[in-house]
């Protein structure tokens, strides 16, 4: 059981921090561009750079989507003033970063802060990747590449071991990429390790992405454990799922394993658990969206948004505490090692 004293003590002492995440990097930052006006946006971490504080989520660009399909969602994110953009090889070995290459690249690249991310072992592995992702998406370099989904500090070692932090690096320092980072949604104990392993070699990456929910407090949280550590050494902190693969309202689940009740049976809106979300040091909350009526849906959070009392956090993490558990969060713990 969640020992909600220590947990308010560690939240408090993160989001005393969160000024640095919500405040534009300088007071020149548009609000706008050709295509129109921007949703709010945050700095990302100590970079210098501001990004909309939604994130498109990349997998569903590509999953069970017709190509017509997913310009319509990256076109209505466009429209609804998001800016920034995830992908990754994983979403349909390559597909999703073919689609952004056909419809975000060719007419929005000067707009778009794009990312994608790989999940690849060894260096010379990863190398090649980039080359073909920056194909692939019609991209001359990336605003952001990430080390995805590292799943135990033994799976940080090996990959630092085999070359992949120093391919990451020298991606960096050539210009192929502006920023790097990494992720996890395994066990909040491969961050931890990455943090220690870099520090040990003096550096820092500029972002890192993990699940932040209403959930997450409550078993194996990333939210106790790593998100006061990022806030301290100035990380640009991507939360990602937020509704626990869309299980958190009922949308969502894992094939034919039983589901847990959703939150909502609880009282608590979807607008709710991303306002919890946005309420914390975070830059951006990647969101995956179906539908160009999803996008609409998750975008108007921030309009008008101005945070969230801690009282109220404390209520929806109470209301969280009985749907919580490895049921709830079936991504953490699948691999171990």
């Amino acid at each position: 059981m969640l020992n909600r004293r220590a947990f308010l003590a560690t939240l408090g002492a993160a989001t005393a921090g969160a000024a640095l995440a919500q405040t534009p990097t300088h007071s020149a930052t548009p609000t706008s561009d050709r295509l129109g006006t921007l949703l709010p946006q945050r700095a990302l971490g100590k970079t210098g750079t501001s990004v909309t504080a939604f994130c498109l989520g990349g997998h569903h660009v590509e999953k069970d989507r017709t190509e017509a399909e997913s310009q319509a969602i990256i076109e209505k994110a466009l429209e609804m003033g998001c800016r920034f953009f995830d992908n990754a090889y994983n979403y349909g070995k390559g597909e999703a970063e073919r689609r952004y290459g056909l419809f975000l690249s060719p007419k929005y690249r000067d707009v778009a802060f794009i990312m994608t991310k790989c999940a690849l072992k060894t260096g010379p592995e990863a190398s090649r990747q980039l080359d073909e992702a920056l194909s692939r998406m019609k991209c001359d370099y990336l605003d952001l590449w990430q080390i995805h989904m590292i799943e135990s500090p033994k799976d940080v070692d090996d990959r630092i071991r085999d070359g992949v932090l120093d391919v990451f690096l020298k991606a960096k320092e050539s210009g192929k990429v502006k920023y790097i980072g990494f992720t996890g949604h395994v066990d909040y104990r491969a961050h931890l390790r990455m943090l220690e392993a870099l520090a040990s070699r003096g550096i820092d990456l500029d972002t890192c992405q993990m699940p932040i929910n209403l959930c997450d407090p409550h078993h194996e949280s990333f939210t106790i454990n790593v998100l006061p550590r990022l806030v301290e050494r100035k990380y640009g902190i991507l939360a990602m799922k937020t509704m626990a693969y869309g299980q958190m309202t009922g949308r969502g689940g894992f094939g034919k394993e039983p589901r847990p009740a959703p939150l909502t049976t609880s009282g608590v809106t979807p607008r709710q658990m991303h306002e919890y979300v946005y309420s914390l040091p975070i830059a951006a909350l990647v969101s995956g969206c179906t539908s160009t009526e999803e996008v609409a849906e998750n975008t108007s959070v921030l309009r008008g948004f101005t945070g969230m009392a801690a009282a109220e956090r404390d209520r929806l993490i109470e209301l969280a505490e009985k749907h919580s558990g490895p049921a709830m969060e079936r991504y953490k713990g699948k691999k171990q090692g």
